[in-house]
């Protein structure tokens, strides 16, 4: 099952995922691996022939853009005490 995204929310992208930034023309200009799990800001998904036809999520980072796989990206969960 897909999962489905707002523009706007946060979601939870796993330690160990990369992020790619794109340029215009969707080829990757720089990456990022994170070392920790992190809450990301959603901005969209697109699907990129260059990465297989595979469904990427543009998510918000550090005041950059980053495209992310899909299947790395997960529901926010709200945290238990």
């Amino acid at each position: 099952m897909f999962r489905e995204f707002k523009e706007g929310e946060y979601v939870h992208v796993p330690s160990g995922v990369i992020g790619y930034s794109l340029d215009e023309k969707k080829k990757v200009k720089t990456y990022v691996k994170f070392q920790e799990p992190k809450l990301l800001m959603y901005l969209g998904e697109f699907q990129d022939p260059d990465f297989g036809g595979d469904t990427m999520c543009n998510l918000f980072y550090e005041g950059v853009v980053y495209s992310i796989h899909k299947e790395n990206v997960y529901e926010r969960r709200p945290i238990s005490e």
